[in-house]
């Protein structure tokens, strides 16, 4: 199972990461952010998004 998590490399997002590697190994993490993460994203832009989930594919857990 895909899992997306925005702002992914952050104090929180890092935490949030951490916890469901070792809850569940089975999640394929993908982590996003403006300039760092797996994807580079910015939330103001709708075809930031788009071009991201294009990138990701959009089965995933939000």
């Amino acid at each position: 199972m895909k899992v997306l998590i925005l702002g992914g490399c952050g104090t929180l997002g890092s935490a949030i990461v951490q916890q469901l590697k070792t809850k569940n190994s089975s999640y394929q993490i993908i982590t996003a952010g403006r300039t760092s993460g797996d994807v580079h994203v910015d939330m103001t832009s709708k075809e930031s998004i788009e071009a991201m989930f294009e990138k990701i594919g959009n089965e995933i857990i939000l």
